[in-house]
């Protein structure tokens, strides 16, 4: 609030413990205090808002349980494939403020400007590798779709097992769909399946 003024209005009665017949015998003396300002802003903060902050970058390859295979991304042709030869993968990681869903990462195709992202079409959630300026994910809100695309929460399971779910769509998961494509599909109780499975090789 600017230019803001506090005034505290005393109105007449009675002094207190006088008969008073306006207040059936009782004391009746009234205080009001009166707040007047010349602008004011209210703001409203939405409920499940937060942020990723990055903290800390990791080169690795990610290897899947399923084929043994690596992550291997194309960017010019925006798509990730499974491949025998290792690649390395920048595994960014991020400081969140909301609830605990896995460690929140963003994956990089190492020396570049391509990343992993998932977008949806329809009842489908499908990956991608895209272009992004490495500024616009030094911090991520959880209201902005177009950068929160970008992030995936890394799911530690039993040994070096992870599996890594869509930020932006709950319940999608990086998955190898066949022998070599990979894409994003739906647990629905395949907790334990291999082709959700991948391993961090440092």
């Amino acid at each position: 609030m600017t230019k803001t003024s506090i005034s505290v209005v005393r109105g007449r009665g009675c002094d207190p413990g006088s008969p008073c017949q306006g207040c059936n015998g009782t004391g009746c003396t009234y205080n009001d205090i009166v707040v007047v300002s010349e602008s004011s802003e209210v703001r409203l903060v939405p409920r499940g808002g937060g942020s990723f902050r990055l903290e800390k970058s990791l080169n690795a390859s990610i290897q899947s349980a399923a084929n043994h295979q690596y992550l291997r991304g194309l960017c010019e042709e925006k798509t990730l494939y499974a491949s025998p030869n290792p690649e390395k993968i920048t595994i960014y990681s991020y400081k969140s403020t909301g609830v605990f869903r896995g460690m929140p990462v963003v994956l990089n195709l190492t020396q570049s400007n391509c990343y992993l992202r998932c977008y949806k079409e329809g009842d489908r959630v499908f990956l991608q590798v895209e272009t992004c300026e490495k500024q616009r994910l030094k911090k991520i809100s959880k209201s902005d779709e177009s950068t929160l695309s970008f992030l995936f929460y890394m799911q530690k399971g039993p040994t070096k097992h992870r599996k890594f779910e869509s930020a932006l769509h709950q319940g999608w998961f990086i998955h190898i769909l066949d022998t070599d494509l990979v894409g994003m599909a739906n647990l629905d109780g395949r907790q334990e399946e291999q082709s959700f499975i991948f391993i961090i090789q440092k």
